[in-house]
């Protein structure tokens, strides 16, 4: 199998946004498919809520993030595509964090919520810092 990333701009930050991309899609596909959903074991504290259009909802959203991140890799100095995929990681943590400490859905040890909470805060600081390097002032 080719390495994609041998294609992707310099720089570490590129690459990992491609890798961060590529898992987000594969996980978003998993709410299609019955047998490999997990967002019953995400959020485990109110099962009822947790229907197969939930799992779809969230696959669709999760999809688009990924293909933005991928976008981003590969686009990396475009300012648009730069800002809109530092949201997906802005989003993404605010609705991990609302469902585990507002809503009291998820749990942290939820398979996809502490990954989240890590993935997310260290992704958008890398991009905040590598900001100017990318796409300038």
């Amino acid at each position: 199998m080719p390495d994609l990333t041998a294609f992707l701009p310099e720089g570490s930050l590129p690459k990992m946004l491609f890798v961060v991309g590529a898992v987000a899609f594969y996980n978003g596909l998993q709410c299609f498919v019955p047998r490999m959903r997990v967002v019953s074991r995400i959020y485990p504290q109110k099962p009822v809520e947790v229907t197969a259009l939930m799992s779809r909802m969230m696959g669709t959203w999760t999809i688009t993030s990924g293909i933005v991140r991928m976008y981003c890799a590969w686009n990396i100095h475009n300012r648009a595509v730069y800002e809109i995929a530092m949201w997906t990681y802005v989003l993404a943590f605010l609705s991990f964090a609302s469902e585990t400490f507002l809503y009291k859905t998820a749990k942290f040890s939820s398979p996809g919520v502490w990954p989240a909470f890590i993935i997310s805060p260290v992704s958008l600081i890398w991009m905040w810092t590598q900001y100017d390097a990318y796409v300038g002032k």
